[in-house]
């Protein structure tokens, strides 16, 4: 009897002690969250300044700083198709350095040789922030001999010598977005790659380049004076804010996959999942704000996605091996 009562005692004493450790690590993770951020906060942008994801991140940073009641820091660092960014991320071991992303800091594992980093393990998704719409577009001077994206494609195939692509690289998701869609599309060109979205956009309006992939909020300044003309939406429907242009499948009977742009924030892996939750509610919270929302959904004209780390991360892994898949189809190889 004194045997059993004695591990019975034992075991009442594990209960106990296994209550008290887990007591204290909620204690510890509520703690971190309350405590964090203790220092300035930056936010890293693997592209240049004047981007939509620039324009996107100095907007929340102020939202962010009033929460956090600390400093908030946007910082670009553009090179490589967004590899320069995206390891100072993952090399980061202060805390408190955040990537606002895209697809373009996952897609350089398959693109690129001699990658130092794995995106894909060495980044933690906090939280998708936006779905960016996305149309093709022409400028002035070629919409006079092609006014639909159909007449675009013609035209590429008219004397031989094809049409060229403003681009942001061979591996930017831009261009590999392209690449995707002219599977079906079928267009003869070549891509002019530049170092920042905003000497892409010039170099289509001056007619150095006959078409880009863009996002509506960064060529929209041109459509009023007919320097650029949006020609198809690669949407599955048309885009209230563009409600003239046709989509992909009304444009051409396009049928194939639509590549989507999005932006969300990234940690380095190792940092606290306490301190991945605060994030992510914090951006949540400032995204609840409904005048905000509204305000950047207009400026920037893309759509808040519904997102937590768990999703995101999901969300991640399914569409990766969707682009592998095409890469295969495509046979583009790491460069």
């Amino acid at each position: 009897m004194t045997a059993i009562k004695n591990l019975s005692s034992r075991r009442d004493w594990l209960k106990a002690g296994c209550a008290t450790l887990a007591l204290g690590l909620a204690a510890g993770a509520a703690q971190a969250q309350q405590d964090w951020p203790t220092r300035p906060v930056r936010i890293v942008l693997a592209i240049a300044a004047g981007s939509s994801g620039d324009t996107l991140a100095r907007m929340v940073a102020p939202k962010l700083e009033a929460r956090w009641k600390q400093p908030v820091i946007v910082e670009n660092k553009p090179g490589a198709s967004g590899v320069v960014g995206t390891e100072h991320v993952v090399r980061a071991t202060d805390g408190h350095t955040l990537l606002l992303g895209t697809q373009s800091s996952i897609l350089p594992k398959y693109t690129q040789k001699g990658l130092r980093f794995d995106p894909l393990t060495d980044l933690v998704p906090v939280r998708k922030v936006l779905n960016y719409e996305l149309v093709i577009a022409t400028n002035g001077e070629t919409a006079k001999q092609a006014r639909t994206l159909k007449d675009l494609i013609a035209l590429s195939k008219k004397d031989g010598k094809g049409l060229f692509l403003a681009g942001l690289g061979p591996v930017s998701v831009f261009n590999l977005s392209y690449a995707i869609l002219n599977q079906q599309l079928g267009m003869q060109y070549s891509a002019v790659n530049y170092s920042n979205v905003n000497d892409a956009n010039l170099s289509l309006a001056r007619n150095d380049t006959q078409f880009i992939v863009n996002n509506p909020a960064s060529i929209r300044p041109h459509f009023a004076t007919g320097a650029i003309v949006p020609l198809a939406a690669i949407s599955t429907q048309r885009y209230a804010g563009l409600p003239d242009v046709p989509t992909l499948a009304e444009a051409v009977g396009y049928t194939g996959y639509l590549p989507l742009l999005w932006t969300g924030f990234f940690v380095p892996k190792g940092t606290p999942a306490a301190v991945v939750d605060r994030i992510n509610r914090d951006v949540q919270a400032v995204f609840a704000e409904e005048e905000f929302r509204k305000q950047v959904e207009a400026k920037l004209t893309a759509t808040v996605a519904a997102s937590s780390p768990e999703t995101f991360a999901k969300e991640i892994r399914e569409e990766t091996a969707i682009w592998q898949d095409l890469f295969k189809t495509l046979n583009i190889q790491p460069e």
